[in-house]
């Protein structure tokens, strides 16, 4: 597939083709929602499959992109955007569920898992819905040794760390923090600092792995694919979740707050990312 095989599909069928992938996603995570019961944070009801597709949709738009500029075979497209979606949402978030809220660590632990398998249903029909053709070059050249993109991931990881604290900071500093005080009703509370700490740290270099994996198949300029990779990240690691557990039960002054947060933090780690891993740019 060459770097003009995005044209191969108008944005009307782009949109189809994701509905598709995020009713797909809705059924598996009813399903996953009836087995696990107590254990699942929502419930399959008719609103909940609702916002699945909704956020599904979403994954699959924020996937498109890539997919339809990769220059790798559908299999190895595959492994490489499932391994975004598990090791950023997935792995991310149940880490961070299971150290903020230690009383329901099981609970996260096998939502991981179990979004882990969603993920790579995700992935599949992702991939198979928006590469037209069967065949692909081979694996392009990576640029570096096995030591410059580990110190890369790292450092994308600590960048993820920094925007955390930063624009969390700021965002306590001019709403959350009086809104928990205020608001008792809504059960919120911050975790201690030092817990915080180590989940993020925890969380970035997963941000940083799974950005290696989907910047290195997809051939786009840098410019670009810093825009796809901050949306990306954002859609993965924070909107798609907030819509399916949070979005609902809050006021919309504390939902704009979050979510611009969580858009800076991740947007701006998907630009460090692309600008540390893409060495060199792609023809557009």
């Amino acid at each position: 597939m060459n770097a003009g095989s995005a044209s191969r599909l108008s944005l009307g069928q782009i949109t189809i083709r994701s509905l598709a992938v995020g009713f797909a996603y809705a059924i598996a995570s009813g399903l996953a929602a009836a087995v696990l019961g107590p254990l699942s944070r929502l419930a399959p009801s008719v609103d909940n499959l609702l916002v699945w597709w909704i956020s599904g949709t979403l994954v699959s738009l924020a996937l498109a992109p890539f997919i339809l500029r990769s220059v790798w075979s559908r299999q190895s497209t595959t492994v490489a955007v499932w391994a975004v979606l598990a090791l950023v949402r997935s792995l991310g978030l149940g880490i961070e569920g299971s150290l903020f809220r230690p009383t329901q660590a099981l609970s996260a632990v096998l939502g991981a898992l179990v979004g882990i398998m969603i993920a790579l249903l995700v992935a599949w029909l992702s991939v198979r819905v928006f590469m037209t053709s069967r065949t692909a070059p081979a694996h392009a050249a990576s640029g570096h040794s096995l030591w410059g993109w580990i110190w890369r991931v790292v450092v994308v990881g600590l960048a993820f760390f920094a925007f955390y604290f930063i624009f969390g900071a700021t965002n306590a500093l001019l709403y959350t923090r009086s809104f928990y005080e205020n608001n008792p009703q809504y059960g919120l509370s911050l975790p201690p600092t030092g817990i915080i700490f180590v989940a993020q740290l925890l969380r970035g270099p997963l941000f940083g792995l799974g950005s290696l994996f989907i910047v290195l198949f997809t051939d786009a300029p840098r410019r670009r694919l810093a825009v796809w990779l901050g949306l990306l990240l954002f859609v993965v690691g924070g909107l798609g979740p907030y819509l399916e557990v949070t979005f609902r039960t809050m006021p919309v002054g504390f939902n704009l707050a979050t979510l611009a947060e969580i858009f800076l933090q991740n947007f701006l780690t998907g630009v460090v990312a692309v600008n540390l891993f893409k060495s060199t740019e792609a023809a557009a």
